[in-house]
């Protein structure tokens, strides 16, 4: 029996393939998502979610706003911008920039003039900018805000209650005049209810980055990034078929076809590409008519999309089979870059609360272009000319995959 376990384990710890699935995946999976969501489990100094702020007024009531949101935890807020080497403060250009990129939620600004006019006893005006494509955690970052914003706007409520009850005792006790108690407890009365039912701030909201911002629900945010997701399970069916073709034979009898190698990966690529693009065509297709999904404005926008998926999809499947070795090596290899993308480029968490290094991680992952894409179609409005930068790259990732699988693919090999 001993000699039994001896033998299967050295089999074991000789197949790559296995030891990347049973201890590559998982460390690689734990640290991946440990970097991603990290910040959510930290103190209230180093939140996940982060909010910047332009603050373009000096009042005490401004720092007031800024001291409320930092005790309020769940939120770290950003009035400065390091660039260069150079610190200097966050301006609205910056915030917008966060919000077209994904990586921030909701940004707020403070305007010039804003303590001033809450001391006249005037309405402020306060701004908050959201992304539109990502509505449940900007509402979440516009709660905490409004929360905050109530109790300063309480504070002046009172602060000019205050003046308005000076004001009246003052007018109802003139020298040698009688004091009438009944009718000034009424008309402090009055006051105070009418200083309390007046709004003193107000929040205006508007959408960044978007030419016709659509309403927002869980399928416009979901159903695009688990799309992507599951299409580059393809990676492991496109490497195991080439496979299954080399250990039976097929693919050596294709080589003595009149074609060309590069033709012949290619031909290896079509239909694999067609099930990537009907994948995601029924997935869409099941979200919008079953669970009403919107599909933005520019259905060719969303198939140019999808071409593109497909075939960085396809193209990263048969650089998996051209390093690949064995079928095991495919199935671990296969799932840790899948799994890998997936969480490093957005399919599992948002952009926004990653980290800053991360979301420039996420760059060099096919699946945060996509899902820049699909979103700006999507959610934000955009049309199909709009989304070619990200569709460029796309096909600029196939591209890569591909060349370096035919430099790396053994053809007279089984495997």
């Amino acid at each position: 029996m001993l000699a039994v376990t001896i033998k299967d384990l050295k089999i074991l710890l000789t197949d790559r393939g296995a030891l990347v699935t049973l201890f590559a995946l998982p460390l690689m999976f734990i640290v991946v998502m440990s970097l991603i969501l990290g910040p959510m489990f930290r103190g209230p100094d180093d939140s996940a979610i982060k909010l910047p702020v332009v603050v373009l007024d000096t009042s005490a009531q401004a720092d007031a706003i800024l001291t409320g949101l930092r005790d309020l935890g769940g939120l770290t807020i950003e009035t400065t911008k390091t660039e260069n080497g150079a610190t200097r403060a966050m301006t609205r250009a910056d915030v917008e920039k966060f919000l077209r990129e994904g990586r921030r939620v909701a940004a707020l600004i403070i305007p010039e003039g804003f303590g001033a006019t809450l001391t006249r006893g005037d309405t402020a005006n306060v701004l908050v900018l959201q992304d539109p494509a990502q509505q449940n955690l900007a509402n979440v970052v516009g709660g905490a805000v409004s929360g905050v914003l109530r109790k300063i706007e309480g504070q002046a409520q009172a602060a000019r209650g205050t003046d308005e009850l000076a004001n009246l005792v003052q007018s109802n006790l003139p020298p040698g005049a009688n004091f009438d108690a009944a009718q000034f407890k009424n008309e402090a009365q009055q006051a105070i209810l009418k200083t309390s039912r007046e709004s003193l701030i107000t929040i205006q909201t508007e959408s960044v980055a978007a030419k016709e911002p659509q309403n927002v629900g869980v399928f416009e945010q979901n159903v695009p990034g688990f799309s992507i997701m599951f299409v580059f399970f393809l990676v492991s069916y496109v490497a195991g078929s080439i496979l299954t073709e080399k250990q039976d034979g097929t693919f050596r009898r294709l080589l003595v076809a009149p074609i060309s190698k590069p033709a012949l990966l290619a031909g290896k690529l079509l239909p694999n590409f067609i099930v990537g693009v009907a994948q995601v065509t029924i997935l869409f297709a099941i979200g919008h008519f079953v669970f009403g999904m919107k599909l933005g404005n520019d259905l060719f926008g969303l198939a140019l999309v999808t071409l593109a998926v497909a075939l960085a999809a396809t193209g990263l499947g048969i650089l998996v089979a051209a390093l690949a070795k064995s079928e095991r090596q495919i199935g671990g290899l296969g799932t840790l870059v899948i799994l890998t993308l997936a969480a490093l480029g957005g399919s599992m968490a948002p952009l926004a609360v990653m980290p800053d290094f991360m979301q420039t991680v996420a760059k060099f992952t096919p699946h945060a272009w996509a899902l820049m894409a699909y979103q700006n179609l999507i959610v934000r409005g955009y049309g199909w000319m709009d989304v070619l930068p990200q569709v460029a790259v796309l096909l600029g990732f196939a591209a890569a995959f591909y060349a370096i699988a035919l430099w790396r693919f053994r053809f007279d090999q089984a495997m």
